[in-house]
C-alpha cells in the first residue's frame, strides 16, 4: 500500500501529455493484413476469414482523472467503442493488471463469443469467477523459456497460431513496481480493487498468419509491458522465419534495461508498432494524451537506431489500421 501510495503521489503530481509534435499514424483504412490499435495494449488482428484480439482495453477508469482505486468495467463505453469481433477466436492477454483485463470478461461474453482467452494461471483463476473454464487456457504452462520453445495454440480454421512467451512486467516508476502477485485458485467474483488485479506471469506472444499449407507468412512479435532481456526474447525456432512486426509498449519503457534495444536487435523487424503510450486514467480514446511521466520521444528515438536498414515505426492512435509489410518473395 505505501508503495502505490508513493507512486500514486508521483503520478498525481505529472499531467498527460500534449501529443502535439508525435509523428501520430492516424489512417482508419489500410488494405488487408493489417493491424487496428485499439488502445492501450489492444489490438484487433484479422486473417482470412478468422480474427484474434490482443487484450483490449476501453474503460479506463479513474478518481477525478487520477489513478482509481476501486474499478470496474464500463460496459456502455466497451460497446460504443469496441469494432465488430463476433470472428474473433483467440484473445491473448499479456498479465493480469486491470488496464488490461478489466475489459475482457464483458468482451468474451457480447462481442467475441465464440473466441477463447489465452494467458497466464492468475488470469485464469481471475476470468473463472464470470467465464466458462472451457473458454479459458493455460498458456503458461507451455511458455517458450530462454532458448526452448513453447506450444503453439491454433485457431479453429488453423489460420493463426500463437505462442507464449516468459517475460516480465518493468516496474512502474523508481523502481516500484505495483499490483505483483498471483492466484492459486478460481476466485467467486471479480476483483473491486486495482490491488485485486494481480500481475501473474507476464507474457509475452508470437503470432503467425498461416498460409494455406500451414506456412507462417507473417511473424507479429507482441508484448504489452517493457521487459529486461532476455525475458521476452523469443526462441530460436527451426523455421528461421523473420519476426516481421514487433509490437513494442511504451509505458515504463525506461525502468526496464537495454529496452528495446536488445529486444529490437533480437527481431530485426520490418515494421515496429509502438502501443501503450496514451494516458489510461479516465482518458477519451478518440482524443489521446501521452502518458504522463513517460518520455515518448526517446522511445521514439531508441526504437529508430535500433531497426534494421529495411525497417519502419508507427505511433498509432486509438482505432488506427496499421497495414502489414508486404510480404517478401
Amino acid at each position: 500500500m505505501l508503495r502505490y501510495l508513493l507512486v500514486l503521489s508521483l503520478l498525481l503530481a505529472g499531467c498527460a501529455q500534449n501529443p502535439a509534435g508525435l509523428p501520430l499514424w492516424q489512417d482508419r483504412e489500410a488494405a488487408p493484413p493489417s493491424l487496428q490499435y485499439l488502445g492501450v495494449g489492444g489490438y484487433l488482428l484479422r486473417w482470412r476469414g478468422e480474427a484474434l484480439l490482443f487484450a483490449p482495453s476501453f474503460s479506463n477508469p479513474a478518481s477525478l482523472g487520477q489513478p482509481p482505486l476501486l474499478v470496474a468495467a464500463d460496459t456502455a463505453k466497451i460497446d460504443q467503442l469496441m469494432p465488430a469481433a463476433a470472428n474473433v477466436s483467440m484473445l491473448l492477454v499479456g498479465h493480469a493488471h486491470y488496464d488490461h483485463l478489466l475489459d475482457v470478461p464483458h468482451i468474451l461474453q457480447r462481442h467475441s463469443p465464440q473466441a477463447k482467452v489465452y494467458g497466464s494461471k492468475t488470469m485464469g483463476h481471475i476470468l473463472a469467477a464470470v467465464i466458462p473454464r472451457s473458454r479459458i487456457v493455460d498458456a503458461e504452462s507451455a511458455m517458450a523459456v530462454g532458448a526452448t520453445p513453447g506450444q503453439w495454440f491454433y485457431s479453429p480454421q488453423r489460420r493463426l497460431r500463437a505462442m507464449a512467451i516468459k517475460s516480465e512486467h518493468a516496474p512502474h516508476l523508481f523502481g516500484i513496481k505495483l499490483l505483483t502477485g498471483s492466484y492459486t485458485e478460481d476466485l467467486p467474483e471479480l476483483p473491486r480493487s486495482t490491488f485485486g488485479w494481480k500481475e501473474g506471469q507476464t507474457l509475452a506472444w508470437l503470432v503467425d498468419l498461416l498460409d494455406a499449407q500451414g506456412r507462417p507468412l507473417y511473424r507479429i512479435h507482441y508484448q504489452d509491458a517493457a521487459s529486461t532481456p532476455p525475458l521476452g526474447l523469443p526462441p530460436q525456432l527451426p523455421d528461421s522465419k523473420r519476426v516481421d512486426v514487433a509490437v513494442l509498449c511504451v509505458g515504463a519503457w525506461q525502468q526496464a534495461a537495454a529496452y528495446p534495444q536488445v529486444l529490437l536487435q533480437r527481431l530485426q523487424p520490418r515494421l515496429a508498432v509502438l502501443g501503450h503510450w496514451e494516458d489510461f486514467f479516465g482518458n477519451d480514446p478518440r482524443q489521446p494524451q501521452g502518458l504522463r511521466l513517460q518520455d515518448i520521444r526517446g522511445m521514439l528515438a531508441q526504437t529508430r537506431a535500433n531497426l534494421p536498414a529495411d525497417g519502419s515505426l508507427k505511433l498509432p492512435v486509438p482505432f488506427a489500421q496499421i497495414p502489414l509489410p508486404l510480404l517478401q518473395p
